[in-house]
């Protein structure tokens, strides 16, 4: 494979994961505003990425079939396109603790409400006046 259309092939990776990484963004900001999960319209705009997202692997598979031709010049692609997907997976991660958070029945949601301020200073002042011998 030539250096240009690998140089290609990651940029195109880097451009996918900003648009992924703006709908992650979405997603949380939905979950966030309306505390419960995204609806059926948004959960079929992130599924209309699959396809998109199936096609880049392809192409980013082939560039991995002989790792011998792969053009030095291109590390710098090759660390954005790491930074962009560390991103992604972090903010999934979050996203994910959003989800869960947005499905529990209210009862549950309760026990995990925001704290006061000081109650957790509270807490933990029960413990802090016993004396080490």
């Amino acid at each position: 494979m030539e250096s240009e259309q690998i140089e290609q092939i990651l940029r195109e990776h880097i451009r996918l994961c900003s648009d992924m990484h703006e709908l992650f963004i979405e997603e949380g900001r939905i979950m966030r505003t309306t505390g419960s999960p995204p609806d059926e319209v948004f959960l079929k705009k992130k599924e209309g990425y699959l396809p998109v997202l199936e096609k880049g692997l392809e192409f980013l598979q082939r560039i991995n079939e002989d790792p011998t031709s792969f053009p030095r010049g291109l590390d710098s692609l090759v660390e954005e396109a790491r930074a962009q997907v560390m991103k992604l997976m972090m903010l999934d991660r979050e996203n994910e603790r959003l989800l869960l958070k947005t499905s529990l029945p209210p009862k549950m949601k309760q026990a995990y409400g925001r704290v006061a301020a000081g109650q957790v200073s509270k807490a933990y002042g029960k413990y802090g006046n016993a004396k080490a011998d």
